[in-house]
């Protein structure tokens, strides 16, 4: 077998290669602006929650004066918080650190 043709492919490292994107927390926070059934009408259409679901995140909000209502890669959260602040709330991106 004449080996002049054969060319030797190197595989990328796929430690340098592969970057994972930021993961972030979508923080909800509490204010008097907004109505308890409004906040929760927009966490679900926002992220499909049921009604328990976004009405738990609703409450911890108002309570405590944050709640984390989702974590997710920084691309998603940031598109989440531009949506739920086009509804009037008040929301911010908290990147965690690992």
């Amino acid at each position: 077998m004449n080996n002049a043709h054969v060319k030797t492919v190197q595989k990328p490292n796929t430690e340098q290669s592969v970057q994972q994107e930021p993961i972030c927390q979508v923080v909800l926070h509490n204010d008097d602006a907004n109505t308890v059934a409004h906040v929760i009408h927009c966490l679900q259409i926002v992220f499909a929650y049921d009604i328990s679901m976004a009405a738990k995140i609703m409450l911890e909000a108002h309570e405590r004066g944050k709640a984390i209502a989702e974590v997710e890669g920084k691309t998603a959260a940031l598109e989440h918080r531009d949506q739920l602040r086009s509804y009037g709330l008040s929301v911010t991106v908290e990147q965690i650190v690992e």
